[in-house]
Parts: structure tokens; C-alpha cells; sequence
């Protein structure tokens, strides 16, 4: 038997929160969300490197099924370095949704800005980035 794939939504969700951080948790008991470590500037000794990172997305307006996508952008280049699939299924638009994206250590070749474009069903819903600066010696 063949399983029939969702149907997309035609809702367009729209992007509350997105941050960077070292690590985002669920709380079992609470349900509340825990961000570690938020930050949107990396301090860099030599070029290049690589780093864990998370990304906390907060939507609402969702209703449906949507397929999540989050593309890390090199800005100056505009070139896609890494990307993260993922899938939602919200029932009530006047609730939020929450998405924690854990990312393996991304790679930064060089001093510029990097973004975490979001995505849901192929639409375009904003933006976080972070900078990453050569560490000055002090």
C-alpha cells in the first residue's frame, strides 16, 4: 500500500523569531524552549574554521503541512554552504510553532556575513545571520 504525501499548505506562516545560538532544548517538563549561548557574531583566530551552530525558528499563522527548509548563505559569494530540511504540521493558526534546527559544524572560510535563510513549501519567510570578525590580539 502506497502512503499519499501531505498536501502542502497554502497558508504563508510568518517568521516571528529567528536566532543563532550554540544549542536550543525543548524543556520535557515545560514545554518551554531554552536557547544557550545566543549570539550573531563569531570571534575567528584563523581563517578558515568551522563551528557548531542552532537556529530557533517561531512561526505563526501556520496551518498544514509544510516542508521547512534552512539554507546557510555565505553573503558575499551568495553561495548555499549548507542546508536543513525539515517538516511541520501545524493545526491552529493563532498558535506558534517552535523549530529547533541543529546544524554540524559550518564551515566560515573567510570574514564576511553569514545567513540562515528560511523557508517553508518554497516561500521565502526572512532572515538571521551572524559576522564573523578576526579576533584582535590583545
Amino acid at each position: 500500500m502506497t502512503q499519499q504525501k501531505p498536501t502542502l499548505s497554502q497558508v504563508v506562516p510568518v517568521l516571528i523569531a529567528a536566532l543563532v545560538c550554540d544549542t536550543a532544548v525543548t524543556d520535557p517538563s515545560t514545554g518551554k524552549n531554552n536557547l544557550i549561548g545566543i549570539f550573531d557574531k563569531v570571534h575567528v583566530g584563523t581563517f578558515p574554521t568551522k563551528r557548531p551552530m542552532s537556529v530557533y525558528i517561531k512561526l505563526t499563522n501556520a496551518e498544514g503541512y509544510y516542508k521547512i527548509e534552512v539554507r546557510y548563505v555565505e553573503l558575499e559569494s551568495d553561495r548555499i554552504v549548507a542546508e536543513a530540511l525539515g517538516e511541520l504540521n501545524a493545526h491552529n493558526r493563532l498558535m506558534s510553532a517552535d523549530l529547533h534546527i541543529a546544524f554540524p559544524p559550518l564551515p566560515i572560510r573567510k570574514e564576511g556575513r553569514y545567513e540562515f535563510q528560511i523557508w517553508a513549501n518554497s516561500i521565502f519567510l526572512g532572515r538571521t545571520f551572524i559576522d564573523a570578525v578576526q579576533r584582535t590580539q590583545a
